[in-house]
């Protein structure tokens, strides 16, 4: 009896963690903690406008790096399960250390009528130590300058510290200036603004109606257009309306004569972002190498957004299979943060994934296996082993061991990322039936056929469930299920599995898919083992031609022409 093909979903996780404020090598690093409102509730959307303002701030500041509030969320994201149990103060440290900064800026307000008094604090992560505590008051007419303030006066105390290592900071005329003569919103327009950004996690349909606010009150309001544009294009997946916001962003830009500014790259950049997002992939990479040719021009190349953009172009490449190309921005991106310092985040240990994604795409198991405990080395340094990623990290480095042929260790691998994905409760996603899969991979492989079927049937509930019978990855799923039958001599049944696989297949327009080829392959072999030698001829014959329109050169294409030839095909 011919063994069939065995399609196996090897699961490579693409990790990707954003940085979009520069910094260039042993600056200081700073994070803007959200400022807490300990008045009446009214005034809740001042945190998120204040945090928004200050890092806006402190962007326009020389020789200093800025952790963006996207950022920011995305650590908080990553983490929330193990910061559920800490005290906030806890968390506001431990945040601080995972994005890599030295030092933080925060504190808290009170509204008084008209009246707003700050205590602003600055906090060394290094230490735990407050290092400084000031009282700022203003008006909530003059809120833009009370703004300004707070950065200025933390900035002042934070020339006062040294850290080993870094850089002392330097807040120079030119600085303010800059801070100064920003442009300024309309205050309710601001309003409705903060008032955006403060459900933007919770409840993006309701931030963007409060985006839609702001921009009827100013219209030339760019960071609403951003904003907008991020929550239509990110979260709620609605692309046309996305393009529009950043495309009128775009076309104010250029009013200014400012599409040659830090700000345009970065906007280049979201826009990049959402074609990416829609698989429009020429597109996106398009406005990611507009992003660089402008930082490249303002001499940004060492920076940690810089970094970001690299990871962003790698993802392309990777998306594209151009697996060369892809390495060689991801290691640029790796080069960036090594130099900046940044080697114990966890941004460095989600690009040390997609390096390893990409060694264990090319077949280079030994340096996948590097790059993916490095990354876990990292993770647990930083105490992260109960996070989504750390889950898929162990899936990934049990994809590894399970094509070096090493079962015991992949199984190992897969088992814990069983048990994280358990504790965190995503039994009922993708990624948890794509796990389901590669388990019973590895029990069939060991040939423990009934083990293997158990964690098909498994899968295959789970994407029922979810509604993704119509895909490449259930098609595949179904083929595997369809070999287990045949390896049991149940040839029927094995059939039934493959002509749904088909099905899918031609449903989707994949007859030209190595998929595809892999599945004739397998009818044919059950074909020939009925004694239907004629139909297993056509098969074979069908297998070999589809490896050709695919480009596949490995050996199941001259075993599929050869048994062709044999059968009189």
């Amino acid at each position: 009896m011919k063994k069939p093909f065995f399609l196996m979903t090897f699961t490579f996780f693409l990790f990707f963690f954003l940085f979009t404020t520069p910094c260039t090598a042993k600056q200081m690093n700073i994070l803007v903690h959200p400022f807490e409102n300990t008045g009446d509730k009214e005034y809740s959307w001042i945190s998120a406008g204040m945090t928004d303002t200050v890092i806006s701030d402190l962007t326009r500041i020389q020789n200093i790096s800025v952790v963006s509030n996207q950022d920011r969320k995305k650590v908080l994201e990553e983490v929330k399960f193990i910061f559920s149990g800490l005290a906030e103060e806890d968390r506001m440290m431990k945040l601080g250390k995972l994005t890599g900064a030295n030092v933080i800026f925060t504190g808290s307000y009170l509204v008084s009528g008209e009246r707003i008094r700050v205590h602003a604090r600055l906090v060394n992560v290094e230490t735990g130590k407050v290092e400084s505590s000031t009282k700022i008051d203003g008006t909530i007419n003059g809120i833009f300058d009370l703004q300004d303030k707070v950065v200025f006066t933390l900035m002042g105390e934070t020339q006062k510290i040294t850290i080993a290592d870094v850089k002392p900071v330097k807040l120079t005329k030119q600085d303010k200036k800059k801070i100064e003569e920003k442009p300024r919103p309309k205050l309710n327009a601001y309003e409705w603004y903060a008032k955006g950004l403060e459900v933007q996690d919770t409840n993006p349909k309701e931030a963007l109606a409060n985006f839609k606010k702001t921009l009827d009150i100013d219209p030339n309001y760019t960071d609403a257009l951003m904003e907008a544009g991020w929550t239509a294009g990110n979260t709620l997946n609605l692309f046309s309306e996305a393009l529009g916001y950043l495309e009128k962003a775009k076309r104010i830009f250029k009013g200014r004569n400012e599409n040659k500014s830090a700000g345009y790259a970065n906007l280049m950049n979201n826009i990049g972002n959402v074609y990416q997002n829609k698989v429009q992939l020429d597109r996106a990479l398009e406005y990611y190498l507009n992003s660089q040719s402008i930082m490249d021009g303002l001499g940004l190349q060492n920076t940690a957004s810089y970094a970001s953009l690299m990871m962003n172009i790698g993802s392309v490449y990777q998306s594209k299979v151009q697996l060369d190309r892809a390495l060689e921005y991801y290691l640029n991106s790796q080069s960036i943060m090594d130099g900046l310092g940044l080697q114990n985040t966890a941004g460095y240990a989600n690009l040390m994934g997609n390096i390893g994604n990409i060694y264990g795409s090319k077949g280079q198991l030994g340096h996948a296996l590097e790059y993916f405990l490095t990354s876990q080395s990292i993770r647990d340094r930083l105490g992260l082993q109960n996070t989504a990623d750390y889950a898929a990290l162990m899936g990934n480095i049990g994809v590894v061991y399970r094509s070096k042929g090493q079962l015991d260790r992949a199984l190992e691998y897969y088992l814990k990322d069983k048990a994280i994905e358990d504790r965190l409760g995503l039994q009922n996603t993708a990624g948890y039936a794509g796990l389901m899969m590669n388990i019973g991979a590895v029990y069939g492989s060991k040939g423990q056929l009934d083990r293997e079927l158990e964690y098909y049937l498994n899968s295959q509930s789970i994407r029922d469930r979810l509604g993704l019978q119509n895909t490449a990855h259930y098609a595949g799923l179904i083929n595997n299920i369809g070999i287990v039958y045949f390896g049991k001599g149940q040839l029927d049944r094995a059939l039934e599995y493959y002509l749904n696989s088909q099905s899918i297949y031609a449903s989707l327009g994949l007859q030209n898919a190595t998929g595809y080829a892999n599945l004739m392959n397998n009818m044919a072999v059950l074909y020939e083992t009925k004694g239907q030698r004629d139909m297993a001829g056509r098969y074979f014959r069908m297998a070999y031609d589809t490896y050709v329109r695919a480009d596949y050169s490995g050996e199941w294409r001259d075993k599929a022409l050869n048994n062709a030839r044999r059968l009189g095909y």
